[in-house]
């Protein structure tokens, strides 16, 4: 155990300094003229950046797909949860939700936000929601079944897992605010 919380420190100390410098160098580059999608600080003859922007196209198309399948996942689940679905709702739901996400990406022309809102949600999603929802999920099936035993720490630890998910949610939120308003509102920052 001590070695594992050795090696996640270096890991995460290395990603952090990655990270820094990365953030660093697109600021030296920039500085305050930088525009929300960092490619279209650069000049469309680059083909070095004209790539990345073909595959920035490629990442949210195939990302497409994921969201839309999300998005009836979660409609399903709150609007018919314990029902059957038939197919002729699967199409109908599919149209809908195709319909209406191809319907934003013909309304935001800049692919930054998109990029920005879903990072957010996601990213925060994926840091903080998920593995302490699937932390508690175990410790609760695993109490339950009797392999696991209720102790101080245990409550402690499903505590603080309960935080990071409140956390998760209210950084998720932020980031889309905030991605709204510097691309819709800019005069309020």
């Amino acid at each position: 155990l001590a070695r594992f919380g050795i090696l996640s420190g270096l890991g995460f100390g290395a990603v952090a300094s990655i990270s820094a410098y990365i953030m660093s160098v697109g600021f030296l580059t920039f500085g305050g003229a930088c525009r929300g999608m960092i490619l279209n600080n650069y000049s469309t003859l680059d083909g070095g950046a004209t790539l990345c922007r073909l595959l920035m196209g490629v990442s949210l198309l195939g990302s497409y797909a994921f969201l839309g399948q999300a998005m009836k996942k979660a409609y399903y689940h709150i609007f018919h949860r314990g029902q059957e679905v038939s197919d002729k709702m699967h199409i109908r739901t599919t149209r809908g939700f195709v319909g209406v996400l191809t319907g934003l990406a013909l309304l935001v022309e800049d692919a930054g936000f998109v990029v920005s809102v879903t990072g957010a949600v996601l990213g925060s999603a994926l840091i903080y929601i998920t593995p302490s929802y699937l932390f508690l999920r175990s410790t609760k099936r695993r109490t339950d079944n009797g392999s696991l035993e209720w102790t101080n720490m245990l409550k402690l630890e499903r505590w603080l897992n309960r935080v990071l998910i409140v956390l998760g949610v209210f950084l998720g939120l932020s980031g889309a605010y905030m991605s709204v308003l510097n691309s819709f509102f800019r005069h309020l920052l």
